[in-house]
């Protein structure tokens, strides 16, 4: 026990109550001697007492109570609920999740569970307790879950027992982890042994899967749209199988595909030409095959936004360059592109009659406006009606070229990046694409996010700065980089958004190198600035609220990221609204999710789902002071595919490594009855706290009130004063 005051200058008032004691003796040393010695030892007895619980009560004491608790230790069992739990490759035929079950309640649960309390649960997207009855699991499991977030189930573990003695972990899965943070390191973070027990084929099970589906976001009416796709498929070698492509159940094409028998993948590309604008899906599918282990995956989606009408773009440059001439010659030779180029030459124009607008509304009649190796600091348009054209036309800018030293303050308020002070020499740099810039549709080259990777580093250098001299916007999103010689990543290609419409900045000179570079069938240069243009002029009219989904199409499982913004009646970004989302499945019918997104810079953001496969809509409210400041629709698709069936095997590497870093043991279904012998569980001694606080107390009060009312009801019968 120990015991502790609050008050700092303690030793004051116990100095004052060594003195209210001493007087009190005096004062009763005293009293006539009609009194007796006892009755005046007993009323300086009654007041001494008192005066001592206020001096309890002045100096707050407070006694710590200290024990030893010895607690018992606990097993935590993790039992994997996901979708790829109910594949039937487990002993006799039996579901994954029915055979982790058995396993746990036959072989290791009997032992582990006699010098352990056991706590059980299941896990997919989330956590839930599961029942024990006498260290059992008993019962089954649905085996639903549309996602596996492994690291997830740890995180929730650690807050669900934390202060109970945690001795080991047992985790029941086939690795299947699709979703959230890294599952080692949250295995590792727990800080005690975690054991393994996979279940699951290793093996490629006979299967065909579409393994990917992709297409550009955004479109226009009468171009050819290509849509990507790579199936896999084992168990199948030497057969044949086809890929459909359909549009609301109608066949618009079908493609043979030759199978494999070891999980090789082939590639199909369908060039379908949209007609009528809106929203297009599209769905890939392979027939079912015999023998499969699943045809969850036998079907994709993808989605596209047409748009009506040719792009209407104005390509400017200070004088004629291969670069200028390179991005003409593109833009003339896409069929939705009317472009009207000038380079000037003196101040005068260069370019076969063509000028520039001559007013605002003149500026205003384009979509597009490419600015190629321009001084920043005097551009060749007017900045204030750049800045106009941008964020109150909702029209694209593109700045091609390395800026100068310096920039007009109108520029600098639209551009996605912010020029640092200093200057130096250009050189040379390969560029690499970010994590951003890997899965933007305006990088996507080729198909394939990891082809499409190593085709951006494999492009001919161009040329941009030795050290760095501007820097991406805190709301940009940068998609290129270049190292410089000091190891720094510079920006090259950074995207943003401004008032009502888009801004890009590509940061170097010599683009037009890459209309050499890669394979005949791909042109890096021209996808490029098709991509880009297409995006720079992709939103159209202001709205007052604009709202998206990071996807068009999500598999079952997928968690749904919204991102709005607002804008005042002047037409700049309005960061104190209150934006609330209700995603319903069609028109008319009820929300099944209503969002309230919170405010990141510029945007306001918020997640939600996973939800059932299907078509959903998206109503945005917005407020501001009060009083609505607009609404903005959109919508995105939940397909059949679950994040679960894009892998059917077991994951015994990951498994495996979570098991040996932790102190614990990986076992298969073979091998479990090894695992109980390995599972070493320790009592732990804690000490248990308790502290009272004696000042704070109604039975301190009433005791000063009960002496000091004892001591005066003696005296009066006395008659003393």
């Amino acid at each position: 026990m120990n015991v502790f005051i609050n008050q700092p200058h303690g030793w004051v008032f116990l100095l004052l109550l060594a003195a209210a004691i001493a007087s009190v003796a005096w004062f009763y040393r005293r009293v006539p001697p009609t009194v007796g010695r006892g009755l005046r030892f007993l009323l300086a007895a009654l007041r001494s007492a008192a005066l001592v619980l206020l001096f309890l009560a002045l100096v707050e004491p407070v006694v710590a109570l200290t024990r030893v608790i010895a607690q018992r230790p606990v097993v935590a069992v993790l039992v994997d609920g996901s979708r790829s739990m109910a594949i039937k490759d487990g002993t006799s035929g039996a579901r994954r999740g029915d055979e982790a079950l058995t396993l746990a309640n036959e072989i290791v649960l009997p032992r582990v569970g006699r010098d352990a309390d056991v706590r059980a649960f299941v896990f997919s997207p989330g956590v839930e307790s599961l029942d024990t009855e006498r260290g059992r699991i008993p019962g089954t499991l649905p085996l639903d879950g549309e996602s596996t977030d492994i690291g997830g189930a740890f995180d929730a573990l650690a807050r669900e027992l934390a202060g109970e003695n945690l001795g080991a972990v047992i985790l029941a899965t086939d690795g299947a982890n699709n979703r959230g943070g890294s599952p080692y390191e949250s295995a590792v973070a727990l800080g005690v042994p975690v054991f393994v027990l996979g279940v699951g084929s290793t093996e490629p099970r006979t299967d065909i899967a579409v393994r990917e589906a992709i297409t550009n976001r955004i479109s226009y009416a009468g171009e050819v749209l290509p849509i990507e796709v790579r199936i896999s498929s084992a168990g199948y070698g030497g057969s044949e199988t086809t890929v459909e492509l359909s549009e609301e159940g109608a066949l618009l094409e079908s493609v043979p595909v030759r199978l494999s028998g070891s999980g090789e993948e082939a590639e199909v590309t369908f060039k379908v030409i949209p007609t009528t604008p809106g929203i297009h899906r599209y769905s890939v599918s392979v027939p079912a095959a015999s023998g499969e282990l699943t045809t969850a995956n036998n079907v994709r989606i993808v989605a596209t936004n047409v748009f009506k009408g040719k792009i209407r773009a104005l390509v400017v440059a200070p004088r004629p360059s291969s670069e200028f001439a390179f991005v003409r010659r593109e833009f003339e030779a896409d069929q939705n592109v009317e472009v009207t180029a000038v380079a000037l030459k003196e101040g005068a124009s260069a370019s076969r009659g063509q000028t520039l607008p001559a007013s605002r509304e003149g500026l205003f009649s384009f979509d597009l406006v490419v600015l190629v190796e321009i001084d920043w600091a005097a551009p060749p348009i007017p900045s204030d009606w750049l800045v106009d054209f941008v964020e109150d036309r909702g029209g694209g800018l593109l700045l091609a070229g390395l800026p100068g030293r310096g920039a007009s303050d109108d520029l600098l308020s639209i551009v996605p990046v912010v020029l640092t002070a200093g200057g130096a020499a250009a050189r040379e740099a390969r560029v690499a694409l970010t994590a951003a810039g890997e899965t933007d549709p305006t990088t996507r080259i080729v198909g394939d996010r990891f082809a499409n990777a190593g085709m951006w580093r494999s492009l001919p250098p161009v040329w941009t700065a030795t050290v760095p001299r501007w820097a991406a916007k805190p709301d940009a999103r940068t998609l290129v980089t270049a190292s410089t010689p000091g190891g720094e990543e510079l920006p090259v290609v950074v995207l943003g958004r401004a008032g009502s419409g888009s801004t890009m900045a590509v940061l170097a000179d010599g683009l037009w190198r890459w209309k050499m570079a890669g394979p005949d069938e791909v042109d890096a240069y021209d996808r490029f600035l098709a991509n880009a243009a297409r995006w720079l002029t992709a939103r159209g009219e202001l709205e007052r609220v604009v709202v998206s989904s990071d996807k068009d199409v999500y598999a079952a499982g997928e968690p749904v990221r919204l991102s709005a913004q607002v804008y005042r009646e002047d037409f700049r970004l309005a960061q104190d609204a209150t934006v609330t989302v209700e995603i319903a499945r069609g028109e008319g019918a009820a929300p099944v999710a209503s969002v309230a997104l919170e405010p990141d810079g510029d945007f306001h953001r918020g997640e939600t789902g996973p939800h059932e496969p299907g078509r959903y809509l998206i109503t945005a409210m917005a407020e501001r002071n009060g009083e609505e400041a607009g609404t903005a629709a959109g919508e995105f698709t939940v397909e059949e595919f679950s994040l679960e069936d894009s892998e059917v095997r077991r994951r015994s590497s990951l498994l495996t490594r979570i098991a040996e870093d932790t102190g614990g043991t990986y076992v298969s279904p073979e091998t479990a009855d090894a695992m109980p012998a390995t599972v070493h569980l320790d009592w732990k001694e804690r000490l248990s706290s308790r502290e009272f606080e004696i000042w704070n107390s109604p039975w301190l009060l009433l005791g000063f009130v009960g002496l000091l009312s004892a001591e005066w009801t003696l005296r009066r019968r006395k008659g003393l004063p």
